[in-house]
């Protein structure tokens, strides 16, 4: 235990009477009640108050080393002090810092957030992924103090940056989902971004959000050609390209499927052998998997089937080659698994603008080909009914965005009267 002496602590004292013994010992001064001045075995000295706080319990805040502070100054930052509990406010501190420190965007979205919500979520995954990406700035920053301004300006970045309004929006909903449920688990008292300033982007910053496109949609305002000065319009481009020797077959593949059953991206992502009948030409989007949380049954027709017997082809000769190298046959359950990961794909962005740079199509996403599938089948006449439940759609009114790619089934209806 170290020693403890008293005396009247000056600077000609300490610099006197006060050297390094290879002990640790303890000086309390004279004339400041509470001021002690504590010296390490190798000679290092610094300043403490030394009380007791309300309860009654010995306490001791640590002022600062002799060089930061002079008997003068340190008597001064008693004197300050004296009456009040400085170790418990910075044990608060502290505490405070370590809590600011865990209730982090980041924390509680790659923690509790993950673990008890989004897991479980079909769309888990990508709302995480969509935070984490989206709200780069303010992952960091504890929940509980948030500054809506930051965030704010965060977003209005992001607009400058050609970020579509509606992509905006989703983010936007996705960190409100988050903030909410931070409070419901009292991880934070309040949600500080419920407030008016970072309401949605409106309807007339966001235009009209049913698009449609189609491949051949912009052959009339093209003049692109061939080597041989042909004129090539969107379709032949693309599918041009999707042949292209370089274009990945896992690619070509899920395009073509998507061309021929307008399935979702997602959709194809996570479609399983078990839902697929080569047999009887048809697949099943469970509700797992589809948007709309509805099972549905999509008939193939032969270009589909033809793609999906590629792949089960190839399944089976690795299942062969494993067993005549007598190695465990593993067979993946679902059907598109990227070649790197051995798991299902969760990304076309690299391989994708690779392909419409290709086929010169700049303005194409992979979504528009279930747009290029539905437009394709009402413009061969059928009825908007039957392309709702091929989509999956909930509402007719979804389906309805492609019904102006039909004036001829207003004009044969119109021409009936012609005969009454």
């Amino acid at each position: 235990m170290a020693a403890v002496i008293t005396a009247k602590l000056t600077k000609t004292y300490i610099a006197e009477h006060i050297k390094p013994t290879g002990e640790r010992k303890t000086y309390r001064d004279a004339e400041c009640r509470g001021l002690i001045l504590r010296v390490g075995a190798t000679g290092k000295m610094s300043w403490a108050y030394d009380y007791r706080d309300a309860a009654g319990k010995r306490q001791t805040w640590t002022i600062g080393t002799l060089e930061q502070f002079d008997p003068g100054r340190a008597r001064l930052a008693v004197d300050k002090v004296r009456g009040k509990d400085p170790a418990g406010e910075k044990r608060e501190v502290r505490v405070e810092d370590a809590k600011a420190e865990s209730r982090t965007v980041r924390k509680f979205v790659e923690g509790r957030y993950w673990t008890d919500c989004l897991i479980r979520a079909k769309s888990g995954s990508d709302t995480k992924n969509r935070i984490l990406s989206a709200w780069k700035p303010i992952l960091d920053d504890d929940m509980a103090t948030l500054d809506i301004q930051k965030v704010v300006a965060h977003r209005s970045d992001r607009l400058t940056e050609e970020i579509a309004p509606q992509t905006l929006n989703r983010d936007r909903t996705a960190l409100l989902a988050l903030m909410n449920k931070a409070v419901e688990f009292r991880v934070i008292d309040k949600n500080p971004l419920d407030d008016p300033a970072f309401k949605p982007f409106g309807r007339d910053l966001i235009g009209d959000d049913k698009r449609v496109r189609w491949l051949g949609q912009r052959d009339e305002q093209e003049e692109i050609f061939d080597d041989q000065g042909n004129k090539l319009g969107e379709r032949a481009r693309f599918m041009q390209a999707l042949n292209h020797p370089d274009t990945p077959a896992y690619l070509r593949r899920l395009c073509i499927l998507a061309l021929n059953t307008g399935m979702r991206r997602g959709e194809m992502f996570k479609l399983r052998w078990e839902n697929v009948s080569i047999q009887r030409a048809e697949l099943i989007v469970t509700a797992a998997s589809s948007k709309g949380n509805k099972t549905r049954h999509i008939a193939l027709n032969a270009t589909a089937v033809g793609v999906l017997q590629e792949l089960a082809a190839e399944r089976d000769a690795a299942a062969r080659e494993a067993k005549a190298a007598g190695e465990p046959v593993k067979l993946a359950p679902f059907v598109f698994v990227n070649a790197d990961t051995d798991k299902p794909f969760v990304t076309l962005k690299k391989s994708w603008a690779v392909l419409i740079e290709r086929a010169q199509l700049n303005d194409l996403t992979f979504h528009d080909q279930r747009h290029d599938f539905a437009s394709r089948l009402v413009q061969a006449g059928v009825d908007l009914y039957q392309v709702r439940d091929l989509l999956g759609h909930s509402s007719i009114t979804l389906t309805e965005r492609y019904a102006h790619l039909a004036p001829h089934q207003k004009r044969a209806a119109v021409a009936l009267l012609d005969a009454a």
